[in-house]
This record gives C-alpha cells, structure tokens and sequence, in this order.
C-alpha cells in the first residue's frame, strides 16, 4: 500500500519534528475513519495537531484545551485551562482518545495532569503522551561534554520557560500509577542526521541490551523491550500509547 501524499505536508507544530506525523500513521494502522469519535488534545498549543486530524479524520469531534485559543478553534472546541493545576473541561464528554503532545515537559504536577487526563477518557478510551527522548546518544554526549541535555538551555532565566527532564522509565512509573496500561511505545521514525550517530550506537547498544537483560524488574519483558530497542539510542522523540487500567 502506498504512503499517503498528505502525511508529508503535516506541520511540525510546537514538536519534535516527525512526531505529529508518527501520530496519525499509527491512527491510520487500524483502518479505522474515526467517525464520531471524541479526541481532545491538552495542551493544544496553536492548534496544529488538531488541524492534521481534521485533515485525516473530518467526521471525528475535536476539542483542545490551552491557556489560549488557537485560531482554528471555534469557541465551543475549546477550553481554558492551567494544565498546571486540576481542570474538567467538556463535562459533557468523554472522550475516546486524549492526546499530549510534548506537555509534559512544560509544567510539574505530572502525576496529577495525567489522572485529570484519566478521568476524561472513555472506559476504554486511548491517551497518547509524547515526550523527547533524553536517553539518546546526542543528549548523552550534551551532558557528558557540556553537561545538559542536547534541547535543553544551561542556564535558565525567571522570564523563560523551563523544560523538565523526564526520563522513560519515569514516564512509565507515573502513568501506571496514574491508572493507565502501557499498551505501546513507539519511538519517532529517523532523520538523516540521527543517522550520523550510528557508529557510537553501535559500540554503546550491547553494553546496554546486556544491561537490561540483567537487570531484575516487575516490568514484562515485551515493555522492556520497547522501552529501550535500538532506535532508542538515535531518535529525538517517543510516544506511549496508554488505556485506562480496570484492575
């Protein structure tokens, strides 16, 4: 089957680049059109997101919730909020799939946002979070030379947003303990300067794959194993596919 045309023109948006895209073709895997279904984005940012899944899925009911509007958004699509703090957004609704895309990172309270993000879903709803992947072998050798991670600044000033670092293993910790399942773990598909760090990956991955393998965890060993594949040494951004846990 042939790739469509239009995941090519999908924006960045306020993202790594590729992780909107990576996004909708794992929407698209199922076949599925979308039609009727409920999908909030939190926080939306300026609305880019969004604007792709209108593209792909146009019956779908988008929602988006932010500190602004974005000017795709007619007012009834959006919601006020401080993901910062507890927020109910569409009482009306809930919703059958819930996306965060490269948000988490902005604000603290994380545990707290995601059972907020809990209570939005449908029993069997979806909630996808992505984050920049800081295990990587250009963020390894950011901290080691310069030490910080490859996106984040040295030095952070009152006026400026600070970006909190999140490794995987916490991500997963804190949405477990949030209620969610881990169903998947998809890193973003490769650019051709990733590619440049091949040769130190190479050297790096059987230390670490023999590593892990060693390493005592309750954790099953299909998660393990899509928490730290090979790919994780060279892409710039993963996302976690979640459903809520019923037991």
């Amino acid at each position: 089957m042939s790739q469509d045309p239009r995941l090519d023109t999908i924006p960045r948006g306020n993202t790594s680049r590729g992780v909107h895209q990576a996004i909708i073709e794992y929407l698209l895997q199922s076949g599925d059109t979308y039609d009727g279904k409920t999908m909030l984005d939190i926080p939306c940012g300026e609305g880019s997101f969004l604007s792709s899944l209108r593209l792909f899925f146009p019956n779908a009911l988008l929602r988006g919730g932010d500190l602004r509007k974005p000017n795709n958004l007619a007012d009834d699509e959006f919601s006020q909020i401080d993901a910062r703090h507890p927020f109910a957004v569409f009482p009306e609704t809930k919703f059958d799939f819930l996306f965060s895309i490269s948000g988490v990172m902005e604000f603290d309270n994380t545990l707290q946002f995601f059972k907020q993000c809990r209570n939005h879903l449908r029993d069997r709803g979806v909630f996808i979070v992505t984050n920049d992947n800081v295990a990587g072998i250009r963020d390894r050798l950011s901290y080691f030379w310069f030490g910080k991670p490859k996106q984040y600044s040295l030095f952070v000033t009152q006026d400026q947003p600070t970006w909190k670092v999140i490794p995987l293993s916490n991500m997963v910790r804190i949405l477990q303990d949030a209620g969610f399942q881990i169903q998947a773990i998809r890193y973003v598909p490769l650019r051709w300067k990733d590619w440049l760090a091949l040769p130190l990956a190479l050297c790096i991955y059987p230390i670490q794959f023999f590593h892990m393998r060693s390493t005592s965890t309750s954790l099953p060993s299909t998660l393990t194993h899509e928490m730290y594949p090979f790919c994780s040494l060279l892409s710039r951004h993963y996302f976690i596919v979640c459903g809520k846990r019923t037991s």
